[in-house]
């Protein structure tokens, strides 16, 4: 059954969300929420934090401090203490398997087709039958475009491809919330629009997506919300058409003069 969008439905919420590497600070107190359907795009410039974030969300890295609510529960609270910590390992396991992630580099499995590719996580991570995802997984392969690849190995596509792969295997697990972190910059233009066409039909059907990116066309064109970081912090957020056309911030105006 479809999801039915509500407005008060908060998928993902972030607040006062610390993060350090050693002596450095990389993000100084973030807060964020994001409702079922919408896509929020975080832009900005190298070293702003933008994909310590993203990689916050899912705990490929771990917070200091703040807390961190997925579909209305609670992956990470602070304590008394003032240090983070995060839910037992069983309801951990059940949040974090609530989100799907595309990266930079495709991460495909090379010594497994496009196929194997798609099935590996649901059926060791989920225990489902081969027969049971099957059907499933030619139903993405088919969305991003690649029917006729299914037996290919990743060596044999190109990045655009192998990338639409990527898509398609973390949206085999059946995610709630899709989180891509720059998911075009390890490819040539000409195969990036491949990539934005996928995420812009997974934004049509109201996915849940939290997406890192430098394409100022899609954040402007897809984007529900904008969130422009630097330097560890939120320094604007907007609607696309205003924060585009009317940025408040003068680090967002330089920001947006170079990149347009």
């Amino acid at each position: 059954m479809a999801n039915t969008i509500t407005k008060d439905e908060v998928m993902l919420r972030m607040h006062d969300i610390h993060k350090s590497f050693g002596a450095l600070e990389v993000l100084k107190g973030i807060d964020l929420e994001v409702r079922r359907g919408e896509v929020l795009a975080i832009i900005g410039p190298s070293g702003s934090g933008k994909s310590t974030l993203l990689r916050c969300i899912n705990k490929l890295e771990t917070i200091n401090s703040g807390s961190i609510e997925i579909e209305g529960e609670f992956l990470a609270v602070t304590k008394e203490n003032g240090q983070a910590e995060y839910a037992e390992s069983k309801k951990e396991r059940q949040l974090l398997g609530c989100m799907g992630m595309v990266f930079q580099q495709f991460n495909l499995f090379p010594h497994m087709t496009v196929m194997e590719n798609l099935l590996e996580a649901p059926m060791h991570v989920k225990g489902l039958k081969r027969e049971e995802i099957e059907p499933y997984a030619k139903e993405l392969l088919a969305k991003v475009g690649l029917s006729d690849r299914a037996d290919y190995y990743p060596s044999q596509l190109s990045g655009g491809q192998q990338q639409r792969v990527a898509i398609a295997r973390a949206l085999c697990m059946k995610p709630d919330i899709m989180l891509f972190d720059e998911p075009t910059s390890a490819l040539d233009p000409e195969l990036t629009g491949e990539v934005l066409k996928t995420m812009r039909e997974l934004a049509e059907e109201h996915m849940t997506m939290v997406v890192v990116t430098h394409e100022m066309a899609f954040a402007r064109e897809a984007a529900s919300q904008v969130i422009f970081m630097a330097g560890g912090n939120i320094v604007e957020q907007g609607e696309p058409e205003a924060f585009f056309a009317n940025p408040k911030e003068e680090r967002t105006k330089a920001f947006l003069k170079n990149m347009l």
